[in-house]
């Protein structure tokens, strides 16, 4: 638009200069048309007057001519030789006494010119309306004095002279004297008037004020150019007209008169028209070209959009598929460890079968008087191994038994963690100090009672072993944290040693099973591998900073949960604003999304539709509160809906995760009881659940006063949501 209007500007521009460009041209041309016929009078009249003396200076010379009358015959036969320019002849005697006249003139007011140059003495108006301008010569013959006077037609010279010259087609020049008086005019009656005087007082109902100023100007500047409102003088209606007109004086023995050439400005119409025309088709043609460029970058702008969608698309499925390739090789950990758990399950159970016969036999025989002392100490080492073994054992199960989400309720992390400092400060070496800092205020999390304790005596007996040869400080820390690479809030778990350090090569295998640093007999390996399991289980995460001979900084994150009483009124304003939450729906089903959508929207909800889980996983790694809810199908080829809500469970907690299925599974109810799902429906049954939960108010909250969360069967045997 900006550019259309600049072009419009530019023409307009244009138009206006061209306009300006084109008057001032066309006055300049009528100043040279006026000062040619300037010079062409002049010339003219000169010439005339030089040609009188000349002829009346040979005349005095021919001695052989009649005394009396040859004066008056000579100037007849030189007016009638030069046809109309004359219209009659006069002669006077010495003492102004008429002695001859040929044609009329009125000559009463004829002066005596002193010299004998032929000069002009004057004009006057005719009864046929034009001029006769009077030409005296003094002729000396034979010692007498005569004064010749011819009356100059200035008719004839109007029609030879300025007459021929063409201004365009209604252009013309005219001659006044000295005194604004018309001499020389197309319109007959408009001569000898005054150019301003005469024409007011004869158009009294004419506004001549630019006439005023314009004749003004020819009084005062000897020429000049301009464009003036005048009429049209031979039209009886006086028609008004704008007139682009140019003037000059000229100087004449005896007289000076103005030369005045004019052009009405509508003849210039035609080249402003072309040129108009002209403009317009430029402008519109530019503005052509500009839309279709501007069509053009449009359309690329919008390819380019379009392909920056699809580039951030693609990386975002690039990002969530790094993603599920990190998530697939912790699921097989997962799978090893949850092997090697129940394999350790089985194995621990039957080597506490074989251990118990073993430690009762051997404590009766470690208390039996009629065994000799060497015996004794052999029994004693016996038992000894067979509680070593029997230890084993308990950390076998408590390591099997460490992946299991079950019974996890809301803790009291600032609690849990101050109880087992207490039992960590008494077992601590006495070359090794224990600080602990804990905030004020409670820290809820999602954990399971004695967890804590487990996690901090593992940690700390880490650390007791890598500071037993020279001491150290043991710091144990809690406070508000964000999180690695999360948003929300979370509590930072730190426990800090002085000790030798982890080596480079060892930190990439600290939290494999079975895998120790200690010397053989030290340690099983099973303590960093089982803290693992339980941070993951609890949607947590454990990190670790080590340097050799500077210590290590293991940094446990748990994801903090809000626990507060509900009124009825809250969940019902709660339920009133479910239509404004965003829910996201991921299918590989192009019409089940469509359709899913469609029904979700017209129930209020702000829907998002993908056909990637990949995708989503982006988005919320991106911005942990992108959706309030997530619907997802069960079966699709990259990975099905129970790996998805398990990932997305742990990039936010908070999200209401909804399982969509074409037929029911036993696995649901492990999953919904295990809180990897918040609740699972029937496709079938999708319609009749949305309109079914518009109609009605939910009957009892989803989460109970522990957090849990459940589902319930209706009375017409649909499964649906309640919360």
């Amino acid at each position: 638009m900006a550019a259309m209007i600049l072009i419009i500007c530019f023409g307009v521009y244009s138009y206006q200069n061209y306009k300006k460009e084109l008057i001032e041209k066309e006055e300049k041309q009528l100043l040279t048309m006026a000062e040619t016929i300037g010079v062409s009078l002049v010339n003219t009249i000169e010439l005339e007057l030089d040609s009188i003396d000349l002829y009346f200076t040979a005349l005095e010379s021919d001695e052989q001519a009649a005394a009396d009358s040859f004066v008056t015959v000579a100037a007849d036969t030189y007016r009638e030789n030069k046809g109309s320019l004359y219209d009659a002849v006069a002669c006077f005697d010495g003492e102004g006494k008429l002695i001859f006249q040929q044609g009329s003139m009125d000559v009463d007011d004829q002066r005596i010119p002193e010299s004998y140059h032929a000069v002009i003495t004057g004009k006057k108006i005719q009864t046929d309306g034009w001029y006769q301008m009077f030409v005296s010569k003094r002729v000396a013959w034979k010692k007498k004095q005569y004064t010749v006077v011819f009356a100059m037609n200035l008719n004839d010279i109007y029609q030879r002279i300025v007459e021929p010259v063409r201004i365009g087609d209604g252009g013309y020049s005219v001659v006044k004297d000295r005194n604004q008086a018309i001499i020389m005019h197309h319109a007959k009656d408009q001569i000898g008037m005054d150019a301003y005087e005469g024409r007011s007082k004869r158009y009294p109902q004419l506004d001549l004020t630019n006439l005023y100023n314009w004749v003004w100007r020819q009084q005062n500047e000897p020429e000049g150019y301009d464009m003036i409102h005048s009429y049209v003088w031979d039209d009886p209606e006086l028609s008004p007209v704008q007139r682009i007109v140019a003037y000059t004086t000229i100087e004449l023995p005896g007289e000076k008169w103005i030369v005045n050439s004019t052009l009405p400005f509508e003849e210039l119409q035609g080249p402003l028209q072309l040129m108009l025309v002209r403009l317009c088709g430029m402008c519109i043609v530019l503005i052509g070209m500009l839309s279709a460029f501007f069509t053009l970058m449009a359309r690329n702008i919008l390819r380019a959009e379009n392909q920056k969608k699809e580039i951030a698309y693609l990386k975002e499925i690039n990002k969530g598929m790094e993603l599920l390739r990190h998530k697939e090789e912790e699921i097989q950990h997962y799978q090893r460890v949850q092997s090697i758990g129940e394999m350790s399950s089985h194995i621990a159970h039957e080597f506490n079968n074989y251990l118990t016969p073993v430690m009762v036999y051997g404590e009766l025989l470690e208390h039996d008087q009629s065994i000799s002392p060497e015996n004794q100490n052999m029994v004693r080492e016996i038992v000894k191994s067979a509680n070593q073994a029997a230890n084993l054992s308990r950390k076998l199960l408590d390591f099997s038994r460490a992946d299991s989400p079950a019974a996890l309720t809301t803790i009291n992390l600032t609690q849990e963690i101050r109880e087992a400092a207490k039992v960590i400060c008494q077992l601590a070496p006495r070359n090794i100090s224990v600080q602990v800092e804990l905030p004020r205020e409670d820290c809820q999390v999602w954990g399971r009672s004695g967890m804590v304790e487990h996690i901090l005596m593992n940690l700390c007996n880490n650390a007791f072993h890598a500071m037993e040869q020279g001491g150290g400080t043991l710091t144990i820390r809690l406070a508000d944290s964000t999180g690695p690479n999360r948003e929300g809030s979370w509590f930072c778990l730190t426990v800090r040693d002085t000790g030798c350090g982890i080596s480079k090569d060892a930190m990439g295998q600290i939290f494999e099973p079975f895998y120790t640093t200690k010397r053989s007999g030290k340690g099983t390996g099973l303590g960093l591998s089982v803290i693992h399991n339980i941070m993951t289980v609890v949607g947590g995460e454990i990190r670790v900073e080590s340097e050799v001979g500077s210590g290590t900084c293991f940094f446990l994150y748990f994801p903090a949960q809000q626990v507060q009483a509900v009124d009825a009124e809250t969940k019902q304003t709660a339920r009133r604003k479910k239509g404004k939450q965003r829910i996201v729906i991921v299918d590989d089903d192009q019409a089940m999304l469509d359709s899913v959508g469609a029904l979700f929207r017209s129930a209020g909800y702000q829907v998002e539709c993908y056909d990637h889980p990949a995708v989503v996983i982006s988005k919320i790694q991106n911005k942990k509160d992108y959706c309030d809810i997530l619907l997802t199908d069960y079966a699709m080829p990259s990975m099905n809906g129970m790996e998805l809500a398990e990932l997305i469970r742990k990039l936010n907690p908070g999200i209401f995760l909804l399982l969509m299925s074409g037929q029911e599974d036993a696995r649901f109810e492990w999953y919904l009881k295990n809180r990897i799902i918040d609740d699972f429906i029937l496709k079938t049954e999708i319609k009749a659940c949305i309109m079914k939960q518009l109609q009605t108010d939910y009957k009892t909250d989803r989460r109970t006063e522990d957090g849990h969360k459940y589902s319930e069967k209706d009375t017409d045997g649909t499964t649906g949501s309640r919360e």
